[in-house]
């Protein structure tokens, strides 16, 4: 089994050139190594907006309506400019994964894919993550459920801030500061709150150009709140478009506090200087979401392959399920039942 590469060319801190970017192209590498190793099963993990990005990217300048979502071109009625042509098939939200997908099936592998949440596998942080599974023979195991959530669905209890770093409070590690103007912001900044929480005023100074930019600009004077879940761990917590500031100190939480929301041990050694080490911890996978990947894997590879190839997930349902997540995602509500089954179905 093999698993696959991380790549940011999806993220949506990044310019979203998608497979056109030399790290998008990394996805081929990866199918490259499969087509010629021929594992029983793979992995692919990567960002989640890899459901959502484009094939092609055209700068939000040279789009008619300059709309930053590309959800706004993808209702069958192509928007009209002036002198602007509409986006093609291959410039629409979704174009990237359903080529990465007629390409993997050329592979004569069979796939089940959707987005998880970490928290939902016990990390006291959300961070969502696109993974797919291929099998070679018959079909792929199903993608992991959650087990941390609802106790009305009988899950355990979400992790939080506070079970992961309250112990380190005094003794935090080495970690990054704000400058004097920064930390006059954070100051005003409540546990689990954001730039929206400042003065309309202070707003438009802290975010400057930003303020008037698309999007929901939620990583800006973040603050951590001790009773909830970590957003996504940044590799830069002490910008102000990444922050991630302590629930109770005006400072950035320390390298040792993203280690333990990511679920490394303390006894880890993490090599370089800070900076490097914040980069290392958040581009990491939290180990949660790891273990329950590989737990899914384990029984299989004690027994024999199969060697009937059986019935193909929907695949066209897996993507309509996915999408589902990153909206309820983007909207702050938690979609419990969205994980889907070997098959395409609600799980």
């Amino acid at each position: 089994m093999v698993g696959g590469p991380p790549c940011q060319s999806f993220s949506p801190g990044g310019k979203r050139a998608a497979l056109n970017d030399p790290r998008g192209n990394l996805i081929y590498e990866y199918f490259r190594l499969i087509s010629e190793i021929r594992p029983r099963y793979f992995v692919m993990e990567n960002v989640a907006n890899l459901i959502t990005a484009a094939l092609n990217h055209r700068p939000i300048k040279d789009r008619p309506g300059k709309h930053w979502n590309l959800r706004a071109y993808s209702n069958g009625k192509p928007l009209a400019e002036d002198g602007v042509a509409p986006l093609a098939e291959d410039e629409l939200s979704g174009s990237a994964i359903r080529q990465i997908l007629r390409d993997v099936q050329s592979l004569r592998y069979q796939v089940t894919f959707g987005v998880l949440d970490a928290a939902d596998l016990g990390a006291p942080q959300h961070r969502l993550r696109f993974v797919m599974f291929g099998a070679r023979d018959g079909l792929p195991p199903s993608l992991p459920k959650a087990t941390h959530g609802d106790s009305v669905l009988g899950l355990q209890p979400f992790q939080t801030v506070r079970d992961a770093i309250w112990e380190l409070r005094q003794n935090p590690g080495p970690h990054s500061s704000y400058t004097e103007d920064m930390a006059a912001y954070f100051a005003l900044i409540p546990p689990g709150g954001t730039w929206r929480n400042l003065p309309l005023e202070l707003q438009k100074k802290g975010l400057g150009p930003a303020f008037e930019s698309g999007g929901g600009k939620t990583g800006f004077f973040r603050r951590l709140d001790y009773d909830g879940q970590s957003p996504t761990v940044t590799t830069k917590p002490n910008r102000k478009g990444s922050a991630m500031c302590h629930p109770e100190f005006v400072r950035p939480i320390s390298v040792r506090e993203c280690a333990r929301l990511q679920g490394f041990p303390d006894d880890w050694i993490i090599e370089g200087p800070m900076n490097q080490q914040y980069q290392q911890i958040g581009n990491a996978v939290p180990t949660y979401l790891g273990k329950a990947v590989g737990d899914q894997f384990y029984p299989l590879l004690q027994t024999a392959a199969e060697e009937v190839v059986v019935a193909v997930p929907c695949l066209e349902h897996l993507l309509e399920v996915a999408s589902a997540r990153l909206r309820q995602a983007a909207r702050n509500k938690r979609g419990r039942n969205l994980t889907p089954d070997l098959f395409g179905q609600p799980a």
